[in-house]
C-alpha cells in the first residue's frame, strides 16, 4: 500500500516538473516576442535550446493558442522554424498550416522547407553548394505537398514547390507534376522548372508557353519577370542540356546602375534567342 502511494507520488511530482518546465519554456518564449534587443533574444533562445525539444514545442503551442494576431502567430513559427528543427517543432509547423492568415502559413512552410530540405541550391541557377545532406526531421514531404495543392495563396504554393524541390525526395516529383494543372501560370512554371533537378522534362511545353509570355511581359511593371524569367531560363539550360551564355543576376538586385541596364538587355536577348532556338530546333516542337 505504501508503495503505491509512493509511486503515485512520484508520478504526481513528475507531471508537475513537465508542467512547471512547460509553463517556464512558454513564458522565455513570451520574453522573446516581447523584447527586440538581439543579445537578449539569443540569450532566450540558448535557454529554450537547453530544454527538452518536446517541452519547448508543447511551450510554442501554448503561447500560439494564446496568441490573438497574426502578427504574433508568425513571429512564434518564423522562430520555432529558424532555431529549433525538430520534429515536435515540425507537428507544430504543420498544424500552422491550417492558419487563417496566408502570412502565417508562408512561414510555416518555409520553417518546414529548412527542416526537409537536403540540398541548398541558392539563387535562380539552383546549382547545389556542397553535397546532398541528411534533412532535420524526415517524413514532411506529404505535407509540403499538400500545402503545394491546397494553400489558397499563389505565393505559398510556390514556396511549398520550393520546399519540395529542396527535399530531393523520391516522392516529390509525383507532387510538382501534379502543381502543372494548377490554376496560376506561375505556379505551373515553377514546378515545370524544379522537375528538370529530377531530369523530368514532363512540364517543357509549360516552359515553352512561359517563355513566350516573358516576351510580351513588361519587366518595367512586373516585380517578378526577372524572377521567372531566370529560373526559367536556368532551368531549360539544364534539361536542353545547351546553352546561350550565362544568365545574369537579378537586375533589381544590382546597385549599378549601368550594370542593372547591362543584365536587362541581356535578359532580353536570352529570351529572343531561347525562343528562336525553340522555334527552329526540330525536336523541341
Amino acid at each position: 500500500m505504501r508503495k503505491a502511494a509512493f509511486v503515485c507520488v512520484l508520478a504526481w511530482l513528475a507531471v508537475g516538473r513537465a508542467r512547471a518546465q512547460e509553463d517556464g519554456a512558454a513564458s522565455i518564449i513570451e520574453q522573446h516576442l516581447r523584447t527586440s534587443a538581439e543579445t537578449t533574444r539569443r540569450a532566450l533562445v540558448a535557454k529554450l535550446e537547453a530544454m527538452p525539444p518536446d517541452e519547448v514545442a508543447r511551450g510554442f503551442a501554448q503561447c500560439l493558442a494564446r496568441a490573438g494576431d497574426a502578427g504574433s502567430r508568425n513571429g512564434l513559427a518564423e522562430t520555432l522554424g529558424r532555431h529549433f528543427q525538430t520534429k515536435e517543432a515540425a507537428a507544430v509547423l504543420r498544424e500552422l498550416l491550417a492558419d487563417p492568415d496566408e502570412r502565417v502559413r508562408g512561414t510555416a512552410i518555409h520553417g518546414l522547407r529548412m527542416m526537409a530540405r537536403r540540398t541548398d541550391r541558392p539563387g535562380h541557377g539552383r546549382v547545389p553548394r556542397g553535397a546532398d545532406f541528411a534533412p532535420k526531421v524526415e517524413g514532411l514531404v506529404p505535407a509540403l505537398a499538400a500545402a503545394a495543392a491546397k494553400d489558397a495563396s499563389e505565393m505559398n504554393r510556390v514556396s511549398a514547390l520550393y520546399a519540395l524541390a529542396d527535399t530531393r525526395d523520391a516522392a516529390a516529383p509525383a507532387a510538382l507534376r501534379s502543381a502543372l494543372g494548377d490554376p496560376s501560370p506561375r505556379v505551373r512554371l515553377f514546378a515545370a522548372c524544379f522537375l528538370t533537378e529530377y531530369a523530368d522534362a514532363t512540364g517543357l511545353a509549360e516552359m515553352r508557353s512561359a517563355l513566350e509570355q516573358l516576351r510580351v511581359r513588361a519587366p518595367e511593371k512586373d516585380v517578378q519577370f526577372y524572377w521567372d524569367a531566370g529560373i526559367l531560363l536556368a532551368s531549360m539550360e539544364r534539361i536542353t542540356g545547351k546553352s546561350f551564355g550565362p544568365v545574369p543576376m537579378n537586375p533589381g538586385l544590382s546597385s549599378d546602375l549601368a550594370q542593372a541596364a547591362e543584365f536587362e538587355a541581356r535578359y532580353k536577348s536570352l529570351i529572343a534567342t531561347w525562343s528562336a532556338w525553340w522555334a527552329w530546333e526540330p525536336a523541341a516542337r
